[in-house]
Formats: structure tokens, C-alpha cells, sequence
């Protein structure tokens, strides 16, 4: 798959976008039209050269006019084709305009469902609503889209699949399940992230000889427009900035690093994110858990040092030791927990925050709460619905604007994991294009932490080293979920593939 752009832009800045443009041509932008039809048609060809019938399901909008532009473009090529209509276009419309010169052309629309029993064809292209949803699809156009599903047909969805949210990635209803979306003008960010990314298939961008990137963060506080910039990262993004070490450099000067957690029954968490740190670049960690595992630890990885967990004076002494905390894995929420925490709270050490660290949190802020600019909070969806005292439904729905209000809420920068993870430090958001449903285990954050906060040691800013951490993880999930199968992949089994991709002259 090509590189995708980098700049994201919601439903709001798309139309800002297209008024400025047809300002510049004449008051319209039919031309933007026919130019996003045709390039689906085109992307469609070179997928299918010999394809022999295609299904195109145009709804009464925008979309729709892109969908009787192919359908114009199969036609002028003579292969086999059908059009099925689900409301028409207003006359003097863009769409309409779209739709009167297919007829004129000589094509012909249905209105009614296709039999059963007739062929299927090889492609189906959906252009049945684009990107105007926010609420689940009404009939008729919920049934056309079980249709296109049952089908199960190649599916070719133009701008975004139809039912899904564009500005958010929520999935409210019936969807289609596309196979693969070409996606107009300007990528839309909910086809990265949430419940969207299991509808959209592989993404492919057209920029209709349009530079959206001349208006990215210049339209942000517009009614309607996201409050912050969207950026879409990924490993090829962020592996120049990775750190390197220096020739002369000893431990000493590539990050001193103190994980705290592993209570009774959760060491593995704590020793999982010392691993993590050691295996991206920490120079030294430390790692503070209960007594009772440092046994496992030592025959894990004798290279990271132990800390006793209950021995304050001990974990006074590392705090003050470490240049970054890691507080959470596996560290319970006892009373001896809430004082740990506390100790990590009075330093002035910057600290990644994540699993029971967050929970502690999450009951301290019912009394108000204490907002840092020292913190990288790391939640997933259930540890972000408890921070900001919703449901975890309400954090996936709109997973962009969790991260923003969680980051508003509480301060520093804020990592919400999961689908499509986001991240947010107040200027602006960031969706990591990396991952599989091979990390669908746990532990897997844990490792995160550990990588975040190795890279945070090694001189990184904590944007830079979020951002970084988090396209590191999900590139090796990736890698280790191709090489190994998706079921059964182990954090443990990232750990080879992160090596390799934070020294970036070993990985291609």
C-alpha cells in the first residue's frame, strides 16, 4: 500500500475546503466530482483489468454523484454494469448533474433489489452516503446496505464506507463492509480509528490535484471544526527521530528508567515493561515490585535491577535515582499502592501513568482533580471511561474527543489505546496507523509503558517519544502477527521485532 498523507481533515474542513475551491472555479466543484469518480473507476481497473460486471448503489447526496460518474465511466467502456438508485439527486445539484449525464448517455438506473438468484458481479461500489452520517442509516438505505453485505463481493467504498461516522469513527448502525476505500480530497479521521477500521478494508487516497495541506491547522476553532489539528503517524514517520547512541556513550547516558508496580499475582505486568524499556534503549531500569516476584524477575532478565515494592525508603532512594517513571503495571489499588503513588506525585520526575496508577487516579479525581503537565497517561477505553467518569461506549464513539477532554481534564499528554490509538497533548491529535488484533492480549500495554518510558529517558520530548513508543509497539505487533499468527502472539513476542526497528539501520 502507498504512503498515506500525514494531514487529516474533518467533514467541516472538507466543505471549507470545497468552498474555497469553487470560489476559484466558477461557484462549483463538479470538476472535483467527475475527477473522484474517475479515480475510483481507475483504482477499480487496475485492481480488476478483466472485470466483467460491476454494481454500483447510488444514494441522493454527493456520494452518490461520485458513484454516476464510475457508473458514466463503465458505460463510455462498454463493460457490464447496473446502477441501483436509493433516492434521486435534486435537479441543478452536483449530483444531479452527475446522474442526468449518465441517463443522457444512455444508462439506466433500477430502483428495486436485484433477484437472488441472478449472477453476482465481480465489484460493487458503494456511494450510497459519504461522509454526512452521525447517526445510524434509516431504511431504505439500512436494507441496501445488508444487501451489499450479503452479497459478498469485492466492495469498493467511495470517500468512507456508508455508516460510518467520518469526524469520529463510530459505526451507529448498519455499515458496509468495504473491501476497499478510496477516499477523496482529504483523508477523513474516522477511517482510522474506533469501530470504523473493521469496514473500511485497505485505504487508498486521492488528492484530486488538490493541496489540502495549505489549510492544515488554519481552519481549527471554525464552527464545526476540530478543535486541535489531526495528524496520521506511523512507524515511517517516526523512525528518524528515534534516538541513536553515540560511540562514546555508556550506560549512564541512554536513560535511567524505574518501573513501579508488579503487586502479589501481577508481577509479570511489571517485569513485561521493564523488558519493554531495556529492549528500546534504557541504559539502566530499575523495576519496583513486590518481594515475592523478584525471583521472577531475575531468571526473566537478570539485566533489569529490583526494587522492593513496600520498602519506602528503598523506593525513595529509586525515584530519586530515575530520570522517568513508569508507574501502573500490575500494582494494585491497596492503601500501600495509594502511597506509592503519591511518592511518584510529590516528585519532580515526569511519569508514564498506566493501568492501576490511572484506576487510583480515576478515584482521587471524584474529589477534584490534580492537573500535571509531568504526565503521559496511557488508558484503554475502560480505564478512560472511569478517568472521566462516563461509559466505555461513550469513549468509542468518539474516541478523538476522549483523548481531548481527557487531556483537558488532567494535562500532559494523553495516550488512549485501542483501535486506531490516539494520542493528544493540548496543541494537537495524533492517530497512530500502526497495529494489528494480534495485541488484542494482555500485556501488551504494559510494553507500551516500558517503550514510553525508555524513549522518554533517552531525550526525547514526551510528545515526540509518545508518538514514537506507540508507532514502535504497533508496527512490531504487526510484524510479529504476520510472521506468527494473529492468535497466540505474546507481548513477549514483540520484543525481538522492537529491537530491530528502534535501531533503524537493521530494519527495512
Amino acid at each position: 500500500m502507498s504512503k498515506l498523507t500525514s494531514h487529516i481533515f474533518n467533514t467541516a474542513e472538507v466543505k471549507y475546503i470545497e468552498h474555497e475551491y469553487a470560489k476559484q472555479h466558477n461557484g462549483h466543484c463538479y470538476d472535483l466530482m467527475e475527477k473522484a469518480g474517475r479515480s475510483a473507476y481507475s483504482n477499480i481497473m487496475k485492481r480488476f483489468p478483466r472485470i466483467k460486471e460491476v454494481w454500483i448503489f447510488c444514494g441522493k447526496g454527493n456520494n452518490g454523484g461520485d458513484g454516476y460518474v464510475v457508473a458514466s465511466c463503465f458505460l463510455k467502456k462498454g463493460i457490464s454494469h447496473r446502477v441501483f438508485a436509493v433516492g434521486l439527486p435534486k435537479p441543478g445539484t452536483e449530483a444531479g448533474t452527475a446522474y442526468q449525464f449518465y441517463l443522457a448517455s444512455g444508462g439506466h438506473v433500477e430502483s428495486e433489489f436485484p433477484r437472488q438468484t441472478q449472477q453476482r458481479p465481480d465489484v460493487i461500489v458503494d456511494a450510497l452516503l459519504g461522509t454526512g452520517i452521525s447517526s445510524a442509516p434509516r431504511e431504505p438505505v439500512n436494507d441496501w446496505i445488508l444487501f451489499i453485505n450479503r452479497c459478498h463481493c469485492f466492495c469498493v467504498a467511495i470517500d468512507v464506507p456508508s455508516g460510518v461516522a467520518a469526524d469520529s469513527g463510530n459505526v451507529p448502525g448498519d455499515c458496509v463492509k468495504a473491501d476497499l476505500t478510496v477516499c477523496m480530497l482529504s483523508l477523513k479521521p474516522g477511517l482510522f480509528t474506533g469501530a470504523a477500521v473493521d469496514y473500511v478494508g485497505e485505504i487508498i487516497f486521492e488528492s484530486l490535484d488538490v493541496d489540502c495541506s495549505k489549510y492544515y491547522g488554519r481552519l481549527n476553532g471554525m464552527e464545526g471544526v476540530s478543535e486541535l489539528p489531526i495528524l496520521l503517524r506511523d512507524y515511517d514517520d517516526i523512525k528518524e527521530d528515534l534516538p541513536i547512541r553515540e560511540r562514546s556513550s555508556n550506560k549512564g547516558d541512554n536513560g535511567k528508567v524505574l518501573i513501579i508496580g508488579g503487586s502479589k499475582g501481577m508481577g509479570g505486568a511489571a517485569i513485561i515493561s521493564g523488558l519493554g524499556a531495556l529492549r528500546s534503549g534504557a541504559g539502566l531500569v530499575k523495576v519496583a515490585l513486590d518481594n515475592v516476584n523478584i525471583s521472577a524477575l531475575n531468571a526473566v532478565c537478570p539485566e533489569l535491577m529490583s526494587v522492593d515494592l513496600n520498602d519506602r525508603e528503598a523506593l525513595e532512594r529509586a525515584i530519586e535515582w530515575a530520570e522517568i517513571i513508569a508507574i501502573g503495571p500490575g500494582l494494585s489499588q491497596n492503601a500501600n499502592a495509594q502511597r506509592v503513588l503519591a511518592l511518584v506525585e510529590s516528585s519532580d520526575k515526569y511519569a508514564v501513568y498506566d493501568a492501576d496508577a490511572l484506576n487510583l487516579i480515576a478515584k482521587s479525581a471524584k474529589n477534584g482533580v490534580i492537573y500535571s503537565d509531568y504526565r503521559i497517561m496511557t488508558p484503554h477505553p475502560g480505564e478512560a471511561a472511569r478517568l472521566l467518569d462516563v461509559s466505555v461506549d461513550t469513549i468509542n464513539q468518539n474516541r478523538l474527543d476522549s483523548a481531548r477532554l481527557l487531556q483537558q481534564r488532567f494535562g500532559g499528554i494523553v495516550l488512549l489505546k485501542g483501535a486506531g490509538t490516539v494520542i493528544c497533548n493540548g496543541k494537537r491529535l495524533s492517530i497512530i496507523n500502526e497495529g494489528s488484533p494480534a495485541m488484542a492480549t494482555g500485556g501488551m500495554g504494559d510494553l507500551l509503558t516500558g517503550i514510553t518510558a525508555s524513549l522518554l529517558s533517552r531525550g526525547l520530548t514526551p510528545y515526540q517519544a509518545t508518538v514514537c513508543a506507540a508507532c514502535v509497539h504497533g508496527r512490531a505487533g504487526f510484524l510479529a502477527g504476520k510472521d506468527g499468527g494473529i492468535i497466540g502472539t505474546l507481548p513477549t513476542d514483540l520484543i525481538p521485532y522492537i529491537r530491530k526497528l528502534v535501531n533503524q539501520d537493521l530494519y527495512e
